[in-house]
Formats: structure tokens, C-alpha cells, sequence
């Protein structure tokens, strides 16, 4: 039910159109296809399905590119791309170029619209420095990965904002917990301690769920074997990793 007919429709039609759509959102938080985060949550699948009705897109597109990243809701860079693929604003698909390396690596998402005019954003390791999204050690070992998603973002809030309908990605989201951090001396030293139970815990559940989207068992044990288990910073580098192998993978 679109906005306009929520604002004109009688207020009997809309509690039986609200109650229809939560009937519908108990039974597919039954399901164990969807992703684990609206498994058994009626009110989460509730308001998936009113953010894919008014996104005009399917229920389980939407779902699987939503994410819940430090408690808020926001899609992973793949959907964006996707729904701006999709959108037909643009004569193509999002393309990317890629210039410099380390320090001086860039990233430019850009797009031709149907009258000929270009639209771009780029986004810089020197961007990510400054605005504090490096001590998101994702920009260590994954770099031109991270300002492609931050990239799209961008382009994305600049060219075709009603596409996300104002909620945040899952990269701003991380990159905005990591942006309030302590600075980098206090860092090195948290990364100095050994791990916690819980990161030990977490690693292991990751590696379980891997399996699970079967990402194939060299690629996990790979990650594994690369690990020092006494060092804090190598767990949660491996953390991090597997969390980016399994988005990949669930969103492929």
C-alpha cells in the first residue's frame, strides 16, 4: 500500500490493510530461508515488507541486502549498486575506475544519464584518512573494495537518494563506529592484548555460518591458517575477513 492511500484511506481500510501485511510478516519470520536477523522477528519482517512495497521491489531482494550493522538498519554496498542498476536513470550500469595505490588510491563510480550528461564521485584514501574511516581495519586489507562501496554510496546520496529512501549503508555504518575510535596510539595498544572469550567465540561462529553459505573450506581454512590466536588484532582481522566473505557470498 503506497503513501498516498494510507493518507486518504478510511481508517477501518488501513488497520485491515496493517493487520493483512503483519499476518503475512508472522508466517515469512517462520521461514528459515531468509536471513537470520528477521528469522522469528514479526515486527522486523513487518517493516521489510513496507520498505519493499514502497521501494516497489521484491521481499526477499530486499531482505537480503539489508543488514542490522551495531544496532541500526542499513543495505550492504552490493544492493546498492543493484537498485541503482536497476533504477533506469542512467543509460548503463554503475561503472568504476580505479587510479593510484596505497596512500594515493582512488575510487570514481560514474554513470551516463539518458541525456548525454555524466554524473561521478569518487571517493580517496586521503578522504578516508581524513574523515577517520581508516581505523576501520577494512581499508588495510581490503582498500580499493571499501572506496568502491563508499563510492557508490556516495554517488548514490548525489544522483538518485530516493533509491535508499534516506536509510544508511552498511559501510557508512561501520565507518562511522570506526570513525569515533580512539586515535591510533590507543588503538595499537588495545591491539596488543590477547583476544576475549567472545572474539574467540565470534571467530568460531563465523567460520560455522561460512560453511553454512557454503563458502568452500580451503577458502576458510585459508583464513584460519593466517591467524595468530594470541594477538587480539589478527583475530579480529579474521573477523572481519569471514563477516566480509559471508556478505559477499549471501549477496552474490
Amino acid at each position: 500500500m503506497n503513501q498516498k492511500a494510507i493518507q486518504t484511506a478510511p481508517i477501518g481500510t488501513f488497520v485491515q490493510e496493517s493487520e493483512r501485511v503483519f499476518k503475512l510478516a508472522e508466517f515469512l519470520s517462520q521461514s528459515d530461508i531468509i536471513p537470520k536477523h528477521f528469522q522469528g522477528r514479526k515486527a522486523n519482517c513487518f517493516l521489510a515488507l513496507e520498505m519493499s512495497q514502497r521501494l516497489g521491489i521484491n521481499f526477499f531482494e530486499l531482505v537480503n541486502g539489508l543488514y542490522v550493522v551495531h544496532g541500526t538498519p542499513a543495505f550492504s554496498g552490493a544492493f546498492t549498486i543493484s537498485r541503482i542498476n536497476a533504477s533506469g536513470l542512467f543509460q548503463s550500469g554503475l561503472n568504476f575506475s580505479t587510479e593510484g595505490e596505497g596512500p594515493t588510491l582512488k575510487v570514481t563510480a560514474y554513470a551516463k544519464k539518458h541525456d548525454g550528461s555524466m554524473c561521478s564521485a569518487t571517493v580517496s584514501m586521503e578522504m578516508a584518512k581524513q574523515e577517520g574511516w581508516t581505523k576501520n581495519i577494512k581499508y588495510k586489507t581490503m582498500p580499493e573494495h571499501m572506496l568502491t562501496y563508499r563510492a557508490a554510496t556516495f554517488f548514490c546520496r548525489r544522483y538518485c537518494p530516493e533509491i535508499l529512501m534516506g536509510a544508511r549503508t552498511a559501510d557508512e555504518v561501520e565507518d562511522i563506529i570506526a570513525s569515533k575510535r580512539p586515535d591510533k596510539q590507543v588503538v595499537e595498544m588495545i591491539e596488543a592484548e590477547k583476544p576475549t572469550e567472545e572474539d574467540i567465540k565470534k571467530l568460531e561462529n563465523l567460520m560455522v555460518t561460512a560453511a553454512e553459505v557454503e563458502i568452500p573450506q580451503s577458502a576458510i581454512d585459508a583464513v584460519y591458517k593466517k591467524l595468530n590466536l594470541d594477538d587480539k588484532a589478527s583475530v579480529l582481522r579474521g573477523i572481519n575477513f569471514l563477516e566480509t566473505m559471508i556478505n559477499d557470498k549471501v549477496n552474490s
